[in-house]
């Protein structure tokens, strides 16, 4: 293709994109239409000129593909730091991330706090597990690149892929000596809620993030520990502390259940198409106990939309910190090579109308502290809590106490349950002396 049909090309391009259309109901006259088209046709020779300077002078030759691939993801990276451009391969691992799938070995990597890579999960029956790869094993290379030296995030990156395909991890557990460990990627289905009982009576739920089945994971560890407890609890732990969001309509199923009726959330954009709310639907999963919801400042997006919901109801006390503050709505859309925009398109509002975008749900407890039990400083870039495999557990005093959020949760809901059940010891006492005192027909 010659340099005057591919400058012609992506001008026609641009010109479909970047063609201003009229404000909703307003007409635009000739004039108005001939003006707008001048400018943006001046605009369109700057784009055609920088392509054809750079394709020609730059110390390194470039391909038009190249160029026009740069020139997208420009456009998107100036809108904020939310919407991004998908190439086909981003794409499908977006796809099949948001249904609680990802192409890879079944581990969750994070940043201990020396910036070592460590695997903190491992998933059960996923390619590592089967392999023998352990939670606290470090991860020394990636395909024979070392991790020191290397963005954390590269290599993270390097070791997901298409399912089928393999990757060699160096790693080293504890003192030992280095091994390699060739893996074949697989599509493994990735655990979302982890549940267990503090004191045989308080139930934690740890959400570590969002996927299209996570409510139903979330119902399922729920009733799994209320079998334990002969069906009460004397408090619920919403752990969301890390999570940093992903599929919204989970979360909005969570609060759904902790609430009999009224808004959960609900968005507003520049179109009537991105206008969208939840209701909450009669009936409770755990009616009159008293519900606490942890949070820092990488608590994000849906994990924002659960703490808020729960917080302007008042069916939840928020403990913790500052959220991060994620409050736009991406939607991703699918172009025609298989690529993809995950474009900012609307904003979320809590049920009160407060817009948390860039400045976060303030808790009700504020309690600066990172460190939980059985996670060392809580420093990791990967999302999550723990280092279990998913399973039910039961957490001794000793250890949920090293964790002061949880601590303070514990004591925030046994002072509440101490309340409501003076409160129902007084009506019921009330309602026995006016029986008593009730005066005969």
């Amino acid at each position: 293709m010659t340099t005057h049909k591919v400058n012609a090309a992506a001008a026609m391009l641009a010109l479909i994109l970047l063609w201003p259309a009229a404000p909703a109901g307003a007409a635009s006259t000739p004039e108005d239409q001939a003006t707008e088209a001048t400018l943006t046709l001046d605009e369109l020779r700057t784009f055609s000129d920088t392509l054809r300077i750079v394709r020609q002078h730059y110390v390194d030759e470039r391909s038009t593909p190249e160029l026009l691939d740069a020139a997208v993801r420009g456009i998107i990276s100036t809108l904020d730091p939310h919407s991004t451009y998908l190439g086909p391969d981003a794409f499908q691992r977006e796809d099949t991330g948001t249904r609680g799938r990802q192409g890879g070995i079944g581990v969750r990597l994070e940043a201990d706090e020396d910036r070592h890579l460590v695997v903190a999960d491992v998933y059960p029956d996923g390619p590592a597990w089967l392999s023998g790869v352990q939670v606290g094993d470090r991860v020394l290379a990636v395909d024979g690149t070392r991790v020191r030296g290397r963005r954390l995030k590269r290599s993270m990156d390097a070791v997901q892929g298409e399912a089928g395909s393999t990757v060699t991890l160096r790693l080293r557990t504890g003192s030992m000596q280095p091994r390699d460990v060739t893996l074949e990627r697989a599509l493994v289905p990735i655990p979302s809620v982890r549940g267990k009982l503090i004191d045989d009576t308080v139930a934690v739920l740890t959400v570590n993030r969002f996927h299209l089945a996570t409510a139903e994971e979330f119902t399922r560890r729920l009733e799994a520990l209320r079998r334990q407890t002969d069906g009460a609890f004397d408090g619920v732990v919403i752990d969301l502390r890390d999570n940093l969001g992903g599929a919204i309509k989970p979360a909005a199923e969570i609060a759904d259940g902790f609430l009999d009726e009224g808004l959960v959330v609900y968005t507003r954009g520049r179109y009537p198409a991105s206008h969208i709310e939840y209701f909450a639907l009669p009936g409770q999963w755990a009616p009159d106990t008293p519900v606490a919801v942890l949070v820092n400042g990488s608590s994000a997006s849906a994990s924002e939309i659960l703490a808020g919901a729960l917080q302007d109801h008042g069916r939840a006390t928020i403990i913790g910190a500052r959220t991060y503050g994620k409050g736009s709505v991406q939607s991703v859309l699918r172009m025609r090579d298989g690529s993809g925009l995950r474009l900012t398109t609307a904003r979320y509002y809590t049920p009160a109308g407060r817009s948390f975008d860039q400045q976060g749900i303030t808790p009700d407890i504020t309690v600066n502290a990172r460190a939980r039990a059985g996670n060392g400083a809580g420093t990791g870039t990967g999302t999550g809590t723990g280092t279990g495999t998913g399973n039910d557990d039961s957490a001794t005093r000793a250890e949920w106490q090293k964790d002061p959020v949880l601590a303070e949760a514990v004591q925030a809901l046994r002072q509440d349950e101490q309340a409501a059940q003076e409160v129902m010891d007084e009506a019921e006492g009330e309602a026995q002396n006016g029986q008593a005192h009730k005066p005969r027909p």
